[in-house]
């Protein structure tokens, strides 16, 4: 954490960061050693999870309604998108191709729409059920 020009803490991770994404009180890194790790705002250490496949991106699940959920979507790179709520596994979805990208939001009117970008170049959109 950065205060008045000054570093007051430092996240140690243990290998190289893939993305992450930014919660209420906590900060979720999706690492090259298939793992998701949890660090509170101070740099503390929550919970590490190992996953069974490479992670290829990972996604804040965010709506436009102001819902404060804490939800955060990871594709992995045998096609599958994991819902994860903290450390619970809500649900998985499986593509049949394996996943480049993806992207949780507005998607036209539909508000919670998951596009998927797919290594064949295929673009799906899931709409998300409130």
């Amino acid at each position: 954490m950065i205060s008045k020009g000054k570093v007051e803490s430092v996240i140690q991770i243990d290998s190289k960061p893939i993305g992450f994404a930014k919660l209420d009180k906590s900060l979720i890194i999706a690492a090259m050693d298939n793992t998701l790790q949890s660090f509170s705002v101070r740099g503390k250490k929550n919970f590490s999870i190992s996953l069974p496949s490479q992670i290829v991106s990972i996604v804040k699940m965010e709506s436009s309604r102001g819902d404060t959920a804490n939800n955060v979507l990871v594709a992995l790179k045998n096609g599958e998108i994991k819902m994860f709520n903290g450390k619970v596994l809500i649900d998985t979805l499986r593509t049949d191709d394996q996943c480049n990208g993806i992207i949780f939001g507005v998607f036209g009117r539909e508000e919670g729409c998951l596009v998927i970008n797919t290594k064949s170049g295929a673009i799906l959109a899931k709409i998300i059920q409130r």
